[in-house]
């Protein structure tokens, strides 16, 4: 398998959790940003590096840099510092890609979340797999909630909609922001070209020009990124991926 870059945008508001830095948050006694790493602890022989991305302000406040070396001592890992906020997560993943000249396989994972990447790792060996998407199933829960992808029969995901099913499929899905990319100049490439502000509009660049995206279902998570889904992890409703 080759070795990947992995990387954690951290740049966000935190507004739903009333504007505090919500890498730094903690469940059971572990920052967000520990637990959503921590499934990748056993793939470090195939992660090249370790990006964390935030900018000067958040670092100034919450002391970030430091933190984090303190909570990766031991893991091959990098920062990138933003002057400022961008306009959305595809241009704040361009821009770490572009400080650090990534090139080669990536993989870029909220914070705010921890699932079995098992699966998802084992798709980036597949040379037909130009992107892969962890999803999960959403039987039951409000859309309102996702992106959500119709899923062909063989994986290949034909579309992806914001809170609404696509117009076609009958196998729906929902979409967990940790992405794999085969080539990161491409995705920096889709981004700048076209400015792009959201992930989901690099995977729809991909799907309109017929590239390989992939569904990778995930059975075993833990999310976080909201009050709600926090206290539900706490109370042990989702699946810890241990």
């Amino acid at each position: 398998m080759k070795k990947l870059t992995l990387i954690f945008p951290m740049a966000g508001q935190g507004a739903r959790f009333g504007y505090r830095f919500k890498p730094f948050l903690e469940l059971n006694g572990r920052s967000f940003i520990e637990e959503a790493f921590e499934p990748f602890r056993q793939w470090l022989p195939l992660i090249d590096t370790t990006y964390f991305i935030f900018t000067r302000e958040q670092d100034a406040s919450h002391d970030v840099r430091e933190r984090l070396s303190q909570m990766f001592a031991g893991v091959a890992h990098d920062t990138v510092l933003l002057d400022a906020p961008t306009e959305g997560p595809a241009q704040t993943l361009s821009a770490c890609l572009s400080a650090k000249m990534v090139e080669g396989p990536i993989m870029v994972c909220d914070c705010d979340h921890a699932l079995d990447v098992d699966a998802l790792m084992g798709a980036s060996n597949d040379a037909k797999v130009e992107c892969a998407v962890p999803t999960w199933d959403i039987a039951g829960e409000p859309l309102s909630s996702w992106s959500v992808a119709s899923v062909e029969r063989d994986g290949r995901i034909a579309a992806v909609a914001e809170k609404t099913l696509p117009e076609s499929g009958d196998c729906f899905r929902g979409v967990i922001g940790c992405y794999y990319f085969a080539d990161a100049q491409l995705v920096r490439a889709c981004v700048t070209d076209r400015g792009m502000l959201y992930l989901s509009d690099v995977i729809g660049r991909y799907l309109r020009d017929g590239r390989g995206v992939y569904s990778v279902p995930i059975a075993r998570a833990r999310f976080f990124g909201d009050p709600a889904r926090l206290a539900q992890t706490i109370g042990g409703a989702n699946a810890p991926p241990r």
